[in-house]
């Protein structure tokens, strides 16, 4: 099997606009092929409503474009471009932001607290049940299994490079083959990340998914892009 990176995940995801749980799998599933990769994300995902997410163009308009394009998403995406019929998308900058935040407080001591943050495009979807039944399960991981941060994005460069630092230090304290050191670090970083990151975490409630897989999935059920914006902790006398 072929070694997927981030870059690699990131990349996929310009090309396609699915989510970075469906990409990585997607790589990881075709050998880190890309042509693969994107047949596999169009077979088990909405591409029109991907189109649409990523263009803003109106729905008849993608599937028109991906028809002229003989079915491939790069090219309906430029399509589109050329047609100007993504020129609705501009006006988006300014738009009211929708959404919902949930809570939850554990136990019955009341001790520990938790809060999130999931935006999403329109009002409808911000009032649908599986959408408000999603962002509960969100908050319950994030009192079940306390990440740190949304994604391995949230954190800074300055965070990245004293983590690399940090765990180089342990390598070399271990005096691991000079050949194995970056191979070892890059792991440290990716089980740091899973432990962490929201997105990354398995959801406790079904270990064969993560979190950013149950977000992909919600998002393609809805029909819009969905976000975890922001998340809260609070356990009773840490700050």
């Amino acid at each position: 099997m072929g070694k997927v990176t981030i870059d690699d995940i990131k990349t996929l995801r310009d090309k396609t606009s699915a989510g970075m749980g469906l990409c990585k799998e997607a790589l990881t599933k075709s050998d880190g092929d890309m042509k693969k990769a994107i047949e596999y994300i169009n077979k088990r995902s909405d591409v029109i409503g991907r189109l649409h997410n990523l263009t803003g163009a109106k729905i008849g308009l993608c599937k028109l474009a991906f028809e002229d394009a003989g079915k491939e998403f790069e090219k309906a995406v430029e399509i589109i471009k050329e047609r100007g019929w993504n020129e609705e998308l501009e006006g988006d900058i300014d738009e009211k932001v929708e959404g919902i935040i949930d809570s939850y407080i554990h136990g019955n001591d009341k001790r520990l607290g938790a809060m999130v943050e999931v935006t999403c495009k329109t009002d409808f979807v911000a009032k649908n049940e599986d959408f408000r039944t999603f962002v509960h399960e969100v908050v319950l991981q994030v009192a079940a299994m306390k990440p740190e941060y949304v994604s391995r994005e949230s954190l800074d460069e300055k965070a990245i490079k004293d983590l690399k630092e940090k765990f180089t230090k342990e390598v070399e304290a271990e005096k691991k083959p000079k050949e194995m050191v970056e191979k070892i670090i890059e792991g440290k970083l990716n089980k740091y990340f899973a432990e962490k990151c929201l997105l990354e975490q398995k959801w406790f409630k079904d270990e064969s998914k993560t979190i950013a897989s149950l977000l992909d999935e919600t998002s393609q059920k809805m029909g819009e892009p969905l976000k975890i914006s922001r998340i809260m902790l609070w356990e009773m006398g840490k700050k």
